[in-house]
């Protein structure tokens, strides 16, 4: 059979949410939040593979793809909550949680704040946690190079030019202005897998181990993807998908 995913239009608090879900109705809920610039077209990769597994539901998150953005300043707590809103408004109450980048530091935000919500929280090289200067200088000049799908670099290069730019703005001041996903780590119960691509020139994978390290009350697995980007679901799309459904399928804690 063919894969479809259906493609949702709601409104929340009375913004234009876009939504794509897929998956057996009586399945599990897996939710993928994207990162900056991105869409639901950044999962175009894994939506198929997750959704023989979960009810899979890939959110335009506010201002980015064909959902309007949020009135007024943006936060990361004002983002999670819109999120949260959101699951309530699908009746899930219950979800595993996949975000990536940006949407990584929602998630931390989002389990942080409604720890009963989420029941498995997958981060894949989330936002929110800063090298020094230095740090990343070294990085960029040892980094692996490697080459990319052009199907990755068009879909990025597309959806960024297609966002709104004042969305971008607001978010990209929300994700450097946020300083409390090293906290929100810290309080995290949900049993947690990072995921590091080990060429992401953005966010470096040395902060992987720091990540690790402040998820005390949980627990957490590091894993890097090697030759991986930052877009790791997209040029490693194949062992990307294999940890996160190994990982969500896990009936223990490791």
């Amino acid at each position: 059979m063919k894969f479809q995913a259906e493609h949702i239009y709601q409104l929340i608090n009375g913004r234009r949410v876009h939504y794509q879900v897929a998956g057996p109705p009586q399945a599990p809920a897996l939710i993928l939040l994207h990162g900056i610039g991105g869409s639901v077209n950044w999962w175009r990769e894994n939506l198929a593979a997750f959704s023989r597994y979960f009810r899979t539901y890939a959110l335009d998150m506010p201002g980015f793809g064909q959902s309007w953005r949020l009135t007024g300043p943006v936060t990361i707590e004002k983002l999670a909550e819109f999120v949260h809103q959101w699951l309530l408004s699908l009746g899930r109450e219950r979800v595993y949680l996949l975000g990536h980048s940006m949407g990584g530091q929602v998630a931390i935000r989002l389990a942080a704040q409604y720890p009963a919500q989420i029941e498995r929280l997958v981060l894949a090289a989330p936002s929110g946690l800063w090298p020094s200067l230095s740090e990343r200088i070294r990085w960029v000049g040892k980094m692996p190079r490697v080459s990319v799908p052009l199907n990755q670099s068009l879909t990025i290069a597309v959806g960024t030019m297609r966002t709104d730019m004042l969305a971008l703005g607001l978010s990209l001041r929300a994700i450097v202005s946020d300083r409390q996903t090293g906290d929100n780590l810290q309080k995290l119960t949900a049993p947690t897998l990072l995921l590091w691509g080990t060429a992401d020139g953005v966010v470096p994978p040395a902060l992987g181990p720091a990540a690790r390290s402040m998820l005390t009350n949980t627990p957490a697995r590091l894993e890097f993807i090697e030759r991986g980007t930052h877009n790791m679901m997209f040029d490693q799309a194949s062992r990307f998908n294999r940890l996160v459904i190994e990982f969500l399928q896990e009936n223990n804690d490791f």
